[in-house]
């Protein structure tokens, strides 16, 4: 195992910021869609949420040089009444794309309560949780859903994946405690953390993958060769990630698993997939304020359960990545130096000066 893998170098989340819009302006991105670009991995690292941070900005920005992703956001607006809208991503920036369609799902639903965009041949949009913040943030309840790029569970019984892991977030304004925010995939695990589990040589939890028998395996090797993943919930798990591929794919007209697509890589290649982005304002069913003091009293609530033997606490959906956060904006970002050299790595190919 290497070692580059396991130390990490301490940035402050500023000059992270600057140094990757910089590679992506480089790259021919407009400063205002790398920036947001940024926003979204940078968020992620934050959150301490590395699986979905500046390491997949790195393969993001290969594939703008590449062009599987554009360097110019090209959007095609398909169909649009006053609460729903279809849009073509053509192949732009999934950052990008989804942001916007997020931000005009929030415009709907100040105006008739409800906001729905369903996106196709889009590229990934990465962590999901950045996007239902956007309408919690704006005072409303907000829900990404996707398919994904690759095929990655199996059904019950079967054993080649048909299905991706196909993500969900939710995210609502919680009052004092700042936000209730749930991440998930269908699987047991995200495969970059399998990605990471082999990069530092161990083993994976069981439940999380199976072999080409379909057999579980422990071996991360052998998951990323098969990419056969385990959903967290059996059958449930499964039609959960088909609800979500109906969410996104069948609804927006796009391709159906993603069609041919092998994740980010080659990197000229199309991801197709597909994303829905749901707003729906508060105000059009009571205050902020008395909608915020509920979800108070829900957490409270949880929280005041009493602890099982050898527990520590109980915490809701987003309390630690929203704890990691604010540690690392005062502290810094632990960066991986394996990340940390491929950034210099694109800095040189690009006429950046080196990240220090």
């Amino acid at each position: 195992m290497s070692a580059d893998v396991e130390t990490s170098v301490l940035l402050p989340a500023d000059r992270l910021r600057r140094h990757c819009e910089g590679l992506l302006t480089q790259a021919g991105v407009s400063e205002a869609d790398a920036a947001q670009t940024v926003d979204v991995f940078l968020q992620a690292e934050l959150m301490g949420e590395e699986s979905h941070g500046i390491r997949l900005l790195c393969q993001v920005i290969e594939r703008v040089r590449a062009g599987g992703d554009r360097a110019a956001t090209d959007i095609t607006v398909l169909s649009e009444r006053a609460s729903v809208a279809h849009w073509d991503a053509n192949r732009s920036l999934g950052q990008v794309t989804a942001a916007r369609a997020m931000a005009r799902a929030i415009d709907m639903a100040r105006k008739t309560g409800v906001g729905l965009v369903a996106v196709r041949n889009g590229n990934s949009f990465t962590s999901a949780k950045y996007y239902p913040l956007m309408a919690a943030d704006a005072g409303m309840v907000g829900a990404a859903f996707t398919n994904t790029s690759r095929k990655l569970m199996a059904p019950p019984g079967g054993t080649v994946p048909v299905l991706g892991n196909n993500p969900v977030a939710y995210a609502a304004p919680a009052g004092r405690y700042g936000a209730f925010v749930l991440d998930m995939a269908c699987t047991a695990a995200a495969v970059e953390r399998i990605v990471k589990a082999n990069e530092r040589g161990e083993a994976i939890p069981p439940g999380w993958a199976l072999d080409a028998e379909g057999r579980e395996t422990r071996d991360p090797a052998v998951a990323l060769e098969t990419l056969s993943l385990q959903p967290f919930g059996g059958y449930k798990a499964f039609n959960l990630a088909a609800v979500h591929e109906i969410f996104t794919s069948v609804l927006a007209a796009g391709q159906l698993f993603a069609g041919s697509s092998t994740g980010f890589r080659p990197f000229d290649g199309a991801m197709n997939t597909s994303f829905t982005m749901l707003a729906v304002d508060i105000s059009a069913f009571q205050p902020r304020a008395e909608f915020e003091a509920t979800m108070e009293q829900m957490i409270d609530t949880m929280k005041a359960v009493p602890l099982a033997a050898e527990a520590t606490g109980i915490s809701f959906a987003g309390e630690r990545s929203q704890r990691t956060q604010k540690a690392r904006e005062a502290e810094g970002i632990p960066l991986a130096r394996w990340t940390f050299d491929r950034l210099n790595g694109l800095a040189a190919d690009l006429g950046q000066p080196e990240l220090t």
